[in-house]
């Protein structure tokens, strides 16, 4: 086997380059002497070289290292040579191409002198990967991540993270000549020295694994959410979106969303086939499908240009539905409420009549409705009793003097829906918009086979296979007895009442023994809890629950502030008698992540004894700041950010209220963890 191979090159002088007196004219003798070991180095070094080069007869000109991978040839390095009999020192990179395997390049030196006359040594470099014992993935934000060494070539980090992670790879610097290298994205792929961030993308935020091997090149996840030849583009680290026309009628076939099988398909809007496509069932049109991959559903609504739609004086367009008691995919999930961002769009179908479909306790309410239908998304035009008139003898609009708000729609005195039946809601304005017709029609029975999950022995209900929650005894220190659920360290349970066991693959309890109601969303993958007694929510009295209420403060992120809203107040783990707190990262208000649960630049909140308002703790009467409290919020009402004071993105902080020395005598700290 054949290591090294020396060969001379001489290059007498050509009739042109002859002098007036070929006396004068010498060929010359260019020597080298190699002081360096050349026989190996990695991908991505710098081959240095020391060469001591002379010529007893001709000046020197030039020291030339060329790189060849078979005839290619993929590196130069050209080094003057002014000195005769002098070391010259040099370095040629050896270039990191994917998919090269380890094996023998050939390295050529040239010392040529100014008559041209050249002498040339080859060498055999053995090449290899360099084994890292680590890689470090860079974060757009400056967050680092170590990538472990899996396998051979495979490095990878598992954490929350956000839907799209944006970054580059760096690698250490691998043996005496090594370079620290890093990888980009350039002509999507990713390469070394590539400019633009690598565009990792997850089909939804949470607990997820990137990886990269340093022999392909190859890199995951990069996953892509499509109807048909449509891309959705992130909108936040939950949501995704893509505007499109769609026809009556048309076949979708939807990919990259995580566990589609497991999504909830709104009538209104699709009907699911046996193949996992979609058959689009409104008018044709431009509409806007928004992919929400927390509680994994698709909204969809009407367009006009790049807007929302709104309802024409003709009669065509859109109308919308705000309020309370109804909510897709799950009233109990998500709520519609008179929050007029979350309008639903009812389906067109044609001639002036549209649709909204529900299921009795599933997306409505079954025992109250307090709901009514809209011009637009957002205040402005609207059904009132005037306008709408109701064919149901069940589903009534109220007019503004029957004791029901005007417009707002209610069950009539004694009914109530069925669970499980399907309602059908047509508004019908063939005869104009002042003219409107409701009419209501019970489908049947929906059938639903409910998949179990159970919590300490404890049977979860549910009315969608979606969220779950059921009211268990829980003691201080043990572990929850889940099952039904997979791939439980992908669950984001709130960090307060449940920490997260590896070696058991289960959450410890954190707070004090008692009854507790366990809610878990499987779609979104969050797990939560409020204490109980006798049956109903505690309140201080009884259980000495505090809860928490007000704006800049939410669970599991700022999607789901808790705001000023009786019953939707957060009931505040019990880690000790009387001793409670509250813990999350601080993010932005809009496209936070899951375990934002402070907002960096406003606070605005107050505890209280029960859900919702009447008794109630505030710095004039109960609570004082500790010293290192005093250092973040204040107290003018409601806490507030103090004075200057902007929370760290991404930092968590700690809230903890001690009423152990009396209700009137509490401390309130907050802390930087």
């Amino acid at each position: 086997m054949k290591y090294i191979k020396y060969a001379l090159i001489t290059l007498a002088g050509i009739a042109s380059m002859t002098s007036c007196n070929d006396d004068e004219w010498k060929v010359g003798n260019p020597q080298m002497g190699v002081k360096t070991d050349l026989g190996s180095a990695c991908f991505g070094d710098s081959l240095r070289f020391t060469i001591n080069a002379s010529d007893t007869e001709v000046p020197l000109s030039t020291l030339k290292a060329q790189l060849y991978f078979g005839e290619e040839l993929v590196s130069e390095d050209v080094i003057r040579t002014k000195e005769n009999g002098k070391d010259y020192e040099g370095a040629i990179y050896v270039p990191y191409l994917a998919n090269i395997p380890d094996g023998r390049a050939t390295l050529i030196l040239t010392l040529q002198n100014i008559n041209f006359t050249k002498n040339a040594l080859e060498y055999e470099v053995m090449v290899t990967h360099p084994d890292y014992p680590s890689l470090t993935f860079v974060a757009e934000d400056g967050t680092e991540y170590v990538m472990e060494k899996q396998e051979k070539y495979v490095y990878s980090f598992n954490k929350r993270l956000p839907q799209e992670l944006k970054g580059y790879i760096k690698t250490p610097e691998y043996g005496e000549n090594g370079n620290s290298l890093t990888f980009g994205y350039a002509n999507n792929a990713i390469t070394v020295g590539g400019e633009s961030p690598i565009p990792f993308s997850n089909a939804n935020p949470g607990k997820y694994t990137v990886s990269f091997n340093t022999y392909t090149f190859e890199g995951s996840p990069f996953t892509k959410l499509m109807f048909n030849d449509t891309r959705f583009e992130s909108t936040d680290d939950s949501h995704a979106m893509a505007d499109m026309k769609l026809t009556q009628g048309q076949t979708i076939a939807p990919s990259g969303f995580p566990n589609y099988s497991d999504w909830w398909i709104d009538p209104d809007f699709f009907k699911k086939e046996d193949d996992g496509t979609l058959t689009f069932l409104p008018a044709s049109g431009s509409y806007r499908v928004i992919a929400n991959l927390q509680k994994q559903y698709f909204r969809v609504y009407l367009l006009n240009g790049n807007d929302p739609a709104t309802l024409g004086s003709d009669g065509s367009g859109a109308v919308w539905v705000i309020g309370t008691n109804v909510g897709k995919p799950s009233v109990g999930s998500n709520e519609v409420g008179w929050t007029t961002e979350n309008a639903l769009c009812m389906a067109h179908l044609g001639g002036n009549r549209y649709q909204l479909t529900l299921v009795g306790g599933q997306t409505v309410s079954t025992d109250a409705i307090n709901f009514k239908f809209f011009h637009q998304m957002g205040w402005g035009g609207e059904f009132g009793g005037d306008a709408l008139t109701s064919t149901s003898d069940v589903v009534k609009v109220g007019t503004g003097e029957d004791g029901h708000d005007n417009g707002n729609l209610y069950l009539a005195e004694g009914r109530t829906l069925e669970t499980n039946h399907v309602y059908v809601f047509t508004v019908d304005l063939s005869a104009g918009i002042s003219s409107g017709v409701l009419s209501v029609t019970d489908a049947g029975e929906q059938t639903f086979e409910e998949k179990a999950v159970t919590v300490n022995g404890v049977r979860l209900t549910t009315s969608d296979n979606s969220f779950y929650e059921g009211t268990t005894a829980l003691k201080q220190g043990d572990n929850l007895d889940i099952n039904g659920l997979s791939s439980l360290d992908e669950y984001y349970a709130d960090p307060d009442y449940f920490t997260f066991d590896e070696d058991s693959n289960s959450f410890k309890v954190n707070v004090i023994d008692g009854d507790y109601k366990i809610r878990i969303n499987k779609a979104a993958k969050t797990i939560s809890a409020l204490m109980m007694w006798d049956n109903e929510e505690a309140t201080f009295e009884n259980g000495a629950a505090v809860w928490l209420m007000g704006w800049g403060v939410g669970s599991p992120s700022m999607d789901s502030q808790f705001g000023w809203n009786p019953g939707a107040a957060y009931c505040m783990a019990q880690i000790a008698p009387k001793v409670y707190q509250f813990t999350g990262e601080a993010g932005p208000e809009n496209g936070s992540w899951t375990g934002v649960r402070f907002r960096t630049d406003y606070l605005s909140f107050k505890f209280f004894m029960q859900d919702g308002w009447g008794g109630e703790f505030s710095g004039d009467n109960s609570l004082a700041l500790t010293e290192n409290a005093a250092n973040l919020i204040s107290m003018p009402g409601n806490f507030e950010l103090a004075s200057g004071v902007t929370l760290e993105e991404g930092a968590t902080y700690r809230i903890t209220i001690d009423l152990s020395a009396g209700a009137d005598s509490g401390t309130i700290d907050m802390v930087k963890i």
